[in-house]
């Protein structure tokens, strides 16, 4: 499983294997495959829009040029009701409050921001202005007034052993 989803109901818990998509009742039962992610493989999380009907995730795509793009798809399944494309790899997607755009962690100059993506097509709007630092992972509160964030550096050190025995 690469992502999982509940319906804001409760009843449902949707989940990925990278290439299908898949419903399961939380109450117990058989999967049931809802989709087949189009592109090459899932590019990150799968999102359940606020009202329940639609998820959305990220997939990429080599051809003819590599690109991420955003796929809806109705929660029944089937093919998406809409494709949007992505500036580059998409981390965190979540549907917006109010479940008219789609939010993604973006890296830009090395800095992580927070892009919100109309359902309707057009540019992406940035939402955070950080210029440094990644986003981790990010989400709303209930209420949709405050955005919860986790952020900070990430780094690494290297050592070269030799003379092992």
């Amino acid at each position: 499983m690469n992502s999982a989803v509940c319906t804001p109901d409760g009843k449902y818990l949707f989940y990925d294997d990278m290439q299908r998509i898949f419903r399961i009742p939380v109450q117990g039962g058989a999967s049931v495959e809802i989709a087949k992610i189009l592109g090459e493989n899932m590019g990150g999380r799968l999102s359940i829009s606020p009202d329940g009907k639609f998820l959305a995730y990220p997939y990429r795509d080599s051809v003819p040029v590599p690109a991420t793009r955003l796929a809806i798809i109705p929660v029944e399944g089937g093919s998406p009701t809409k494709v949007l494309s992505a500036p580059g790899v998409v981390w965190g997607l979540l549907w917006s409050p109010d479940g008219k755009s789609l939010q993604y962690s973006f890296s830009r100059n090395g800095a992580y921001n927070i892009l919100d993506q109309p359902t309707t097509g057009g540019e992406p709007r940035q939402l955070t202005t950080f210029d440094s630092g990644i986003i981790f992972d990010f989400h709303w509160s209930h209420d949709g007034k405050r955005l919860l964030m986790a952020r900070g550096e990430a780094s690494s050190d290297a050592a070269l052993l030799g003379n092992l025995r």
